[in-house]
């Protein structure tokens, strides 16, 4: 059983409505932005279903040359094209009576769209290279980061293919619209973690917690999971006590911003700083050696830079 960690009611009542579209047969496609689970619940549908002990077979949509798609997914006899040296089985092939996972569906090239389309209104595919149809056993399930509907006013997908896939939608809401499952995700992950740690954690302080609770998390639960990682692999106890979290708009933790918050253009360096380390300090709940390692500096250094701003706070 794929254990899905949730306490919100919205998610409870999706994992309800994802319970019962387990048991039809019809093609299901679960909408949500990159990181809060699509695959978890595509997983969740399939080990519900009575298919559950048949394949499961997940392929990334995105991921796929554009000129080998239509092998990849309807496999190819010998000689089909250069190179093709021996029949191969496609993906929708060897899920035989389980479940083909189409993930980022919202990429396929539109001249494959066609192509799905037809096995999904008449349950059945030819190989390249092929005019023997063979018949689609398996389920499929896909899922998007895109806004399907937009892509089809844009002329990026089939407009027939939306229709027939929107028949039955799951739509994940991201992480920072269900806060309340963050310290549950985040116990899990420091479980997850445990044996690859060299120490092992096992808490998450009330301090850093917070932080984790006023993040906006746009990478969802997918950076939440990478976060806390990070945080159990260098940690020197087994109590995290402080995260080190993105900047908006960064690719990195210690990445800076595209533009100063406003408050910054009119103060000095020695006072950005300053704010910089007393933020950081407050991040990572007073734990000196933590905000060091995060502010890449010794232990030492920030000391003395603490002790500078005391004297001169004492001496204002």
């Amino acid at each position: 059983m794929i254990d899905i960690v949730s306490k919100s009611d919205s998610m409870q009542r999706l994992l309800l409505r994802a319970e019962r579209y387990a048991q039809s047969c019809a093609t299901v496609l679960i909408q949500g932005e990159s990181g809060t689970g699509k695959e978890l619940l595509a997983r969740f549908i399939h080990e519900k279903s009575s298919r559950h002990s048949r394949p499961y077979i997940r392929i990334n949509c995105a991921a796929l040359n554009e000129n080998l798609v239509d092998s990849a997914l309807f496999g190819h006899e010998r000689g089909a094209f250069t190179g093709a040296d021996q029949r191969r089985t496609g993906c929708l092939e060897a899920a035989e009576d389980g479940t083909l996972f189409l993930d980022e569906i919202g990429e396929l090239p539109v001249s494959v769209q066609a192509k799905l389309l037809r096995v999904l209104e008449e349950h059945e595919f030819q190989r390249v290279g092929s005019f023997e149809s063979l018949p689609v056993r398996a389920r499929v399930v896909t899922a998007t980061n895109r806004l399907l509907s937009q892509e089809v006013a844009q002329g990026n997908f089939r407009e027939d293919l939306f229709y027939r896939l929107d028949a039955l939608t799951l739509s994940i809401l991201p992480l920072r619209d269900r806060p309340e499952e963050i310290p549950a995700l985040a116990e899990r992950f420091v479980e997850e973690c445990r044996d690859e740690a060299p120490h092992s954690v096992n808490a998450i302080a009330a301090g850093a917690m917070k932080v984790l609770l006023a993040y906006h998390w746009p990478g969802n639960a997918r950076q939440l999971k990478n976060v806390i990682r990070r945080e159990c692999l260098v940690q020197t106890s087994t109590v995290i006590e402080g995260f080190d979290l993105p900047v908006p708009g960064s690719q990195a933790g210690n990445a800076m911003p595209v533009s100063l918050p406003r408050e910054f253009e009119t103060l000095a360096l020695k006072d950005i700083e300053r704010l910089v380390i007393e933020s950081r300090l407050r991040r990572c709940s007073g734990n000196k050696e933590n905000a060091a390692r995060t502010l890449e500096v010794t232990s030492r250094t920030l000391r003395n830079k603490l002790a500078l701003y005391q004297s001169h706070k004492e001496a204002a």
